[in-house]
């Protein structure tokens, strides 16, 4: 049975959507496929039934109810272990205090959902165990059976800090998550728009996007597009497409004269009318784009996968919608680049788990953790995931074109419709550049300095120039910090 501990509400991050809990697959249909003890690859299947004990695990609660739903039917399986979970905010500035007061009262969980940025302030807090030794020796899954680009952002690179062991695994992803544009098939319809293809340029983007907007300044009621200024999803690809390295391990760029090109193209939509204006996005939706998607503030947006089921459910049946690729930016006169974000959550086990340290000796939970692990990257345990609309596999063995979530129909719920373009997730998945591990206060402070930066220099209250000058000086201190 689980017990969930009172959920501790904070502002989520921007980069997340919440996603809306569907049917749980039933035990014995899982149980059906469940066979055989601790394989490997894309048609493992894991015995479970003789475990007992405990088992804690802490949710980072964008996706909760999508891996909810997978610890339920984990559970089903193994009737005789004592699971506790935690549902809280994925905010770095509650969640990673929360660990480290568990840590210091000796009852750090046995598993803790993280992310890729945040994954380095989880190693250096000594809120990460080294997992080289459990994939191994419990023959769970070899690093390379992950995308090599998502799993990297689990490995500390050369020059990493705090004891870390460079070239370890630290945490294992759970999805391949990449930046994709949305669009209201409706509103293009209405516009006389033809819908846009895979392999558009952001030149087609930002001349649909004007076509698409309806009124103007005070009276302005819908914007032709939603850019959201994340670091991850937009701007570092795009900074990287004319050649500048946003952000590194060790320092950023974003004052260059190649990041200002890169800048005045993301910010042009913003000044002119055709983007929601960043204290919009702020005020409205947390940061996302996807809330002023579904409310018809704006006919396109761009948005990552792993809000899609969050998005249906918001959107409804009110209208159709579907998704296409990141439009590509000229690079020269015969290149182009695709400017894609990619990122993902992942699962991480806590030292106190694995050799008994870092806040008590929970080694007995050890089994109970690593199946929980097996089963999400089994074969059943992915497929249950996939079917909430929520997950696509970061593992190209389950991700190939007899995956799961490549022939859902319909919506994760009741009346909601869903993408029918499943192309555009994988082509961009392929091709997303993942964000650099670097220090945890680089992460959570330019969250903040970077859309205060936007919002002062679309509203015409700053110039580029000087805008630039303070967030580039605003960086280095986090860096140096």
């Amino acid at each position: 049975m689980t017990v969930h501990e009172p959920r501790i509400e904070a502002k989520k991050s921007r980069s997340r959507l919440g996603r809306k809990l569907v049917a749980i697959v039933g035990a014995s249909a899982l149980a059906a496929g469940v066979g055989g003890l601790y394989a490997t690859g894309a048609n493992a299947t894991v015995k479970h039934a003789a475990l007992s004990g405990n088992l804690s695990i802490t949710f980072n609660t964008f996706d909760y109810t999508t891996l909810d739903t997978i610890l339920q039917s984990w559970e089903a399986l193994n009737p005789g272990v004592h699971v506790t979970v935690a549902d809280v905010s994925n905010n770095p500035s509650t969640y990673v205090p929360l660990l480290q007061s568990e840590q210091s009262a000796g009852d750090q969980p046995d598993i803790n959902e993280a992310y890729d940025v945040l994954t380095p302030t989880f190693e250096v807090d000594n809120l990460a165990a080294d997992l080289k030794t459990v994939l191994t020796s419990s023959a769970t899954y070899p690093v390379s059976y992950w995308y090599p680009s998502f799993e990297a952002s689990y490995i500390p690179p050369p020059g990493a800090t705090g004891g870390v062991t460079v070239g370890d695994p630290y945490g294992v992803p759970l999805e391949a998550d990449a930046t994709v544009i949305l669009y209201n098939e409706n509103e293009l319809k209405a516009a006389h728009v033809p819908f846009p293809k895979d392999g558009w340029t952001w030149a087609q983007m930002l001349a649909d996007a004007k076509k698409l907007r309806v009124g103007s300044g005070a009276s302005q009621k819908q914007y032709g597009i939603c850019l959201r200024p994340d670091w991850q999803a937009e701007y570092n690809p795009v900074l990287h497409a004319y050649g500048v390295t946003a952000f590194t391990e060790t320092k950023a760029t974003l004052d260059t004269p190649a990041a200002v090109k890169a800048w005045k193209l993301m910010l042009q939509p913003l000044e002119n009318g055709d983007a929601v204006p960043e204290s919009q996005i702020g005020a409205n939706a947390a940061g996302d784009c996807g809330g002023v998607f579904a409310s018809g503030e704006a006919a396109m947006a761009l948005a990552v996968r792993g809000g899609a089921a969050g998005y249906a459910a918001n959107i409804g049946n009110k209208f159709k919608w579907n998704v296409v690729t990141m439009p590509t930016i000229p690079v020269g006169k015969s290149k182009v680049d695709y400017p894609v974000g990619g990122g993902s959550v992942s699962f991480t086990l806590s030292p106190s788990v694995v050799n008994g340290s870092a806040g008590g000796n929970h080694t007995a939970d050890l089994p109970n953790a690593e199946s929980f692990i097996q089963y999400l990257f089994s074969a059943a345990g992915s497929k249950v995931g996939e079917d909430t609309f929520g997950i696509i596999p970061a593992a190209a063995a389950l991700n190939g074109p007899t995956a799961e979530w490549r022939h859902l129909a319909g919506g994760p719920g009741p009346n909601e419709s869903f993408p029918t373009n499943n192309n555009a997730w994988s082509i961009d998945a392929a091709k997303a550049i993942i964000a650099p591990q670097t220090p945890g206060t680089v992460f959570t402070q330019s969250n903040t300095d970077v859309p205060n930066f936007v919002q002062a220099v679309t509203t015409g209250a700053e110039s580029l120039s000087a805008g630039l000058s303070q967030l580039q000086s605003q960086m280095n201190a986090a860096y140096s910090g």
